[in-house]
């Protein structure tokens, strides 16, 4: 539950929480270092200004200790860019007198008449810079100083280090959502082609794992819905096929029986009632799959008076139809898709029991279509098979030119509403289809007026 509360689960906002984590980081290692390589000396600039400043303190404070302490001190005082040498030479190898040396005795000869000041410029040493060397007092005191720049190590990593922490910050962010999409996207998007193209091959594959960005979950859950709707419409065309192969067999034997019995058993009469079998075969497999692809727009419909109209129809022709109508509901739904489906429920029962009864209820903001017939009804353990296409309780009604597909096109209206359909008993004997349709908003704009 942390983890899920700490870490975003989308792919956007954890490339998002990437980011500023290595930007806080960059920049919490750049405080750090800033501090770790701060100087204790503040770093002087270059040219001989500095030098004949540091030069000047240095000798002040050597002529004010006694002269047995002054080599110890020249040696306390003195830096890798600045050397202070008593009572002895300071060896160099020389070369012809350069512009920072000669700049440099004329600054503290200036300031310091009293001194005889000699200069000289000294070869590159190890560090790669030339040295002015200075000879004060017939070298009683010597001084060497680089002509360069004077940063010592410190200083430089102080100059430089924010701009290598931070390339180096973007190389390991670059590295770090690479890696990141490549275990995040483009593994499971592999992983998802692969089971793609076994589906392919194998219909019945096992579904993808819902697991990793949200993204991904979402993809997931799609395709296996997707999976298992290309399964079942495969299973369904298969069904059918068998269904009609089957089906459109046993008309088809009887009239090559008829044809080998002789012409007195091939009547006009007998031909035409197995052409109409199996025309109203093929015409209900058409009619089913026609449906599948419905694009029969939605309407605000008032229920009570579709029901009604579709009961008084079987009235007028003298079908023991009842209808116990209850207050108008007004419902979002497609007319023609939803009066096929009750037609075909009044005529199962019509034609497997001897009345039927349709009773319209309201049930929280839910409209309920009861359709009753005292026939003998569906046992329990069938019920859930009977909602598949092409599916029949007894296979001899077949020969009546029913493919099973009553209760399976009923089923496919009331999925298209987003409702519910149900098989119940029915007291003492019978069936009871239980319709639940959702009324949706236009039920409540119509409660208001």
């Amino acid at each position: 539950m942390s983890k899920t509360l700490l870490w975003p689960r989308s792919i956007s906002t954890q490339m998002v929480a990437i980011v500023i984590l290595c930007m806080a980081t960059t920049i919490s290692v750049i405080m750090l270092l800033l501090v770790a390589f701060r100087p204790y000396i503040p770093p002087l600039p270059d040219g001989p200004w500095p030098n004949s400043l540091a030069i000047e303190t240095g000798l002040t404070a050597l002529q004010h200790v006694p002269e047995p302490e002054r080599k110890k001190l020249a040696q306390m005082i003195s830096t890798p860019d600045l050397r202070f040498v008593v009572g002895e030479s300071a060896s160099c190898k020389t070369i012809p007198t350069r512009m920072p040396s000669e700049e440099l005795r004329r600054i503290l000869q200036s300031k310091h008449p009293e001194f005889t000041i000699e200069a000289y410029s000294c070869a590159a040493d190890s560090s790669g810079m030339t040295t002015s060397t200075l000879v004060i007092n017939d070298g009683y005191y010597a001084v060497q100083a680089h002509d360069g720049v004077n940063f010592h190590w410190p200083q430089i990593m102080r100059l430089t280090m924010p701009l290598i922490v931070a390339f180096a910050s973007l190389f390991l962010m670059v590295i770090a959502l690479s890696i990141w999409s490549v275990r995040r996207i483009n593994r499971p998007l592999s992983f998802l082609a692969e089971h793609v193209e076994a589906f392919g091959q194998d219909i019945t594959p096992m579904p993808l794992e819902d697991t990793g960005s949200l993204e991904i979950q979402r993809l997931a859950r799609a395709y296996n819905r997707m999976q298992a709707r290309i399964v079942r419409y495969v299973e369904e065309r298969t069904r059918m096929l068998m269904s009609i192969g089957h089906d459109l067999r046993t008309p088809l034997t009887r009239l090559a029986m008829r044809v080998e019995l002789g012409e007195d058993m091939l009547s006009p009469d007998t031909v035409r009632r197995e052409v109409i079998l199996m025309t109203r075969m093929l015409n209900g497999t058409l009619s089913y799959l026609q449906d599948q692809n419905n694009l029969e727009p939605e309407e605000t419909t008032d229920l009570d008076s579709l029901i009604e109209s579709l009961c008084s129809g079987f009235s007028d022709m003298g079908k023991p139809v009842s209808y116990n109508p209850v207050s108008q509901l007004v419902c979002q739904c497609q007319p023609i898709a939803l009066s096929r489906a009750i037609n075909n429920l009044i005529e199962n029962g019509l034609k497997y029991g001897g009345s039927v009864s349709v009773v319209l209820q309201n049930n929280e903001e839910k409209a309920v279509i009861l359709v009753k017939d005292d026939g003998p009804g569906i046992p329990e353990q069938e019920r859930d098979n009977m909602l598949l296409p092409f599916t029949r309780l007894d296979q001899a009604r077949a020969s009546h030119g029913g493919l099973g597909l009553g209760l399976s096109i009923v089923q496919q209206v009331v999925e298209r509403h987003h409702g519910l359909l149900e098989l119940m008993d029915n007291k003492p004997s019978g069936l009871v289809v239980r319709i639940t349709l959702p009324l949706g908003k236009n039920y409540a704009l119509f409660k208001k007026k």
